[in-house]
């Protein structure tokens, strides 16, 4: 590869985010992409902004830190730039072996730990005198000890259940019913890591969910965006759907405190609710680029395009973009999937209402929708491919070894 720009390879391409991602870095920079994904239809690789390819095992396989690795080494990026949770963590695995030369931006390993656990995150806001939700984990540990005795009388209805670890998908559920409560605790724990289970109030407020993407460089914040998630999928703690941007220096300035306490490098998103008094509650951080990450690039927060300068010292203004002060967004192609899903849950009417707002603007990228659409398979079979051996061949189908998020 002997690019123009530089060579970033980009992980989760499995992620309509990495399109994004891609797209933007390919506009700023003139980026030549390696994309990894966990099969040749991955989103990435079909799209016209990837021009190398690698399939590797989903992020959750034991195999895929040795697959990124091998991807790093074959394809001499100048930097990798994971996207998902999983890769982020994998990356933290393995950020020692990574070989010199290869840049990354990601947080230190403690400070990582602490935000993927949503626990230790509340309690540092707390230490803080940042406002956060009452919590009832502890007295239901010892009711769950004491024999899961009827909790009607015992806890304070509605409340609310989410993993207390970040596992790279939605594991929250909302508790209006006592009978229910210990069928969905049962339900949470199954698929939160180690089984453990956050019981907290059910902020009651507003229907939004508030989120501060920020990006640090050494743990000084270097870019911040904020929004108004209006509606996601699932509705509640999910991806959004319907988001637009937002302004509140009270909330920002709660966000940039916290990272800054914690000590951070690289992007996170701070979520908080808003109660009916009107204050902010924390909620958590995604330590992550987050799923409607689309809103930020579009309206000129572009986070990605700002690391990849930063880190390569490249001879760009910083921060890259021109970020607007207004601007909204839905996702018609992930709330129509939902809607398919949960027929029950279904309004055509709202669907169209809220998709197609002529103020909005649409996550698609036209230009590219052979990626966000199935593509012809002759789109796939010409992408060129990255070898781990260290060989790149341009008609060949990807081959096993890259990485996925």
């Amino acid at each position: 590869m002997d690019p123009d720009g530089p060579t970033v390879l980009l992980l989760d391409g499995d992620y309509d985010t990495s399109l994004v991602i891609a797209s933007e870095l390919t506009e700023d920079l003139e980026a030549t992409v390696v994309g990894t994904g966990t099969t040749r239809y991955s989103r990435l690789l079909r799209s016209n902004y990837c021009e190398y390819a690698a399939i590797v095992p989903p992020s959750d396989d034991p195999a895929y830190e040795d697959a990124l690795l091998g991807v790093v080494r074959s394809s001499r990026p100048d930097i990798v730039l994971p996207v998902g949770y999983e890769s982020m963590a994998s990356v933290d695995e393995i950020r020692s072996e990574i070989p010199d030369g290869v840049s990354l931006c990601v947080p230190p390993p403690e400070s990582f730990r602490t935000a993927v656990d949503k626990e230790a995150t509340l309690r540092r806001g707390r230490r803080l005198g940042i406002d956060t939700p009452a919590d009832y984990s502890t007295l239901v540990r010892d009711l769950e000890a004491d024999g899961r005795p009827p909790v009607a009388d015992r806890l304070p209805f509605p409340l609310f259940l989410k993993a207390r670890r970040e596992n790279g998908s939605a594991t929250t559920a909302p508790v209006e019913d006592p009978a229910s409560f210990w069928d969905t605790y049962d339900r949470i724990a199954a698929a939160a890591p180690g089984g453990d289970v956050l019981v907290q109030e059910y902020v009651e407020g507003s229907d939004s969910t508030y989120g501060c993407g920020l990006l640090c460089f050494d743990n000084e914040v270097e870019l911040a965006c904020l929004h108004e998630e209006l509606r996601s999928v699932p509705r509640h703690g999910g991806s959004g759907t319907h988001l637009r941007l937002g302004r509140d220096d009270g909330l920002e300035r709660d966000a940039r405190r916290l990272l800054r306490s914690i000590g951070w490098n690289g992007v996170a998103l701070v979520e908080f609710k808003r109660r009916r008094d009107g204050t902010f509650v924390l909620m958590e951080i995604n330590p992550k680029f987050w799923a409607s990450y689309a809103l930020a690039s579009r309206f000129g927060y572009r986070f990605a395009s700002t690391i990849v300068a930063d880190r390569l010292d490249l001879e760009v203004e910083l921060p890259v973009g021109t970020p607007q002060r207004s601007g909204e967004m839905v996702f018609p192609l992930r709330e129509l999937k939902f809607q398919i899903e949960n027929r029950s849950e279904a309004s055509l009417s709202e669907y169209v209402t809220t998709m197609c707002k002529p103020s909005a603007a649409w996550d698609v990228d036209r230009r590219d929708l052979g990626a966000w659409l199935m593509p012809p398979m002759s789109l796939v079979s010409k992408l060129p491919t990255v070898d781990p051996s260290g060989s790149r061949t341009r008609s060949e189908p990807a081959v096993r070894g890259g990485m996925h998020g």
